[in-house]
Parts: structure tokens; C-alpha cells; sequence
């Protein structure tokens, strides 16, 4: 089934609002954060006083903490995107308690799957803004340059994370446009 000209202009729209948060919010502000960083640590090495254990603490703290972000992004991610989760929010929506909807009534809902995709991928950006901010704190904190381009790398495999979830992102909210987006025979049955 084809999406109404309505739905496919808003899958447009969201397409391009994904694309653009990930590309300004997202891979942007890491370049900005190394440039910092570089100049961070350019100042901080004329005055460092290097302690090796402690230096090696305070990475280890900041390494922990950016891995922490990485998977709190991940699960949330997991979450808020699940296509059975959403599918079953859509058929709550159309009325599904009372009655089974139909395709066009699921894809007339498929706003609530727009917006749950936006969110999250809003927060997963926020995040790896977070861990790109680590990274130049790590070089405020003293932190040798080369522990600050392992957070600020770090920082980067998760915006590849979050590039690697456009196509699922794509596919789901395709469905959801289109009314395809149901719940499974066995969740109808327990509900």
C-alpha cells in the first residue's frame, strides 16, 4: 500500500529533519569539540605536570561515563523505536480495544510514530553531544591530548550508531505511513 500525498510529505519532512539533526547536532558539534580540545590541550601542555596513576583515574572516570551515555542511548533507542511498541501504541490509538482498525485508521495514527522517532533520535543526539562535551573536559581536567581523541572517537563510533539506525528509522516510519505498521495475532489475542 502506497502512503496519501499527505503522509508522504510528512515522511519527507521527518527524512529530512533526521538527516539535518544528525548532521548539524550531531557530526557538527564534534568537529567544534576537537577543535577545542586541540586548543585546550595546547595551553594546558605548556603548564602539565604529568601524574601518571591519577592521569590514568581521571581518563578511566571519563571513559566510564561516556560508555555509560553510549548505552543509555542505545537502550533508550531500543525502546522508543521498537516497531512492536510502537505498532501497539498505534492500534491503541485507532481504537483497537474496541474494535480492529484499519489500515487507513493505523496510518492516520502513524503521527505518534513520527514523533516517538524524533524524540529519540533528538536525546540520542543530546547524548553524543554530552560525550563530545567529556572529551573537552577531559582536556580542561589536564588530560594528555591523546586521551581526549580516544573520548572525542568514542564520541563519533556512536554518531556512526546513530547514522547505522536511519535505515530502520526510515523502514519503520514507512510503515507506519502506510498503515502496515500492526501488531502481531498472538499480542491481539492477549489483549
Amino acid at each position: 500500500m502506497k502512503a496519501d500525498p499527505e503522509q508522504e510529505r510528512k515522511l519527507f519532512h521527518i527524512r529530512r529533519r533526521l538527516r539535518r539533526t544528525w548532521l548539524v547536532w550531531g557530526l557538527g558539534p564534534l568537529g567544534i569539540f576537537l577543535l577545542l580540545m586541540l586548543g585546550v590541550s595546547g595551553v594546558e601542555a605548556s603548564t602539565a605536570q604529568d601524574s601518571g596513576p591519577q592521569i590514568e583515574r581521571q581518563f578511566m572516570a571519563a571513559l566510564a561515563v561516556s560508555a555509560l551515555l553510549f548505552f543509555v542511548g542505545f537502550s533508550l533507542d531500543g525502546r522508543w523505536t521498537d516497531a512492536e511498541r510502537l505498532a501497539r501504541r498505534i492500534y491503541e490509538a485507532a481504537g483497537g480495544a474496541s474494535f480492529t482498525p484499519s489500515r487507513s485508521q493505523l496510518a492516520a495514527r502513524a503521527d505518534t510514530v513520527f514523533s516517538s522517532i524524533a524524540i529519540s533520535v533528538n536525546a540520542l543526539t543530546a547524548i553524543g553531544l554530552l560525550m563530545g562535551l567529556i572529551a573537552v573536559l577531559a582536556a580542561v581536567a589536564g588530560l594528555q591530548l591523546v586521551y581526549g581523541l580516544q573520548l572525542l572517537v568514542l564520541a563519533a563510533i556512536y554518531q556512526l550508531f546513530i547514522f547505522s539506525r536511519h535505515p530502520y528509522y526510515d523502514e519503520v516510519l514507512q510503515a507506519a505511513a502506510c498503515g502496515e505498521l500492526t501488531v502481531s495475532s498472538d499480542e491481539d489475542n492477549h489483549q
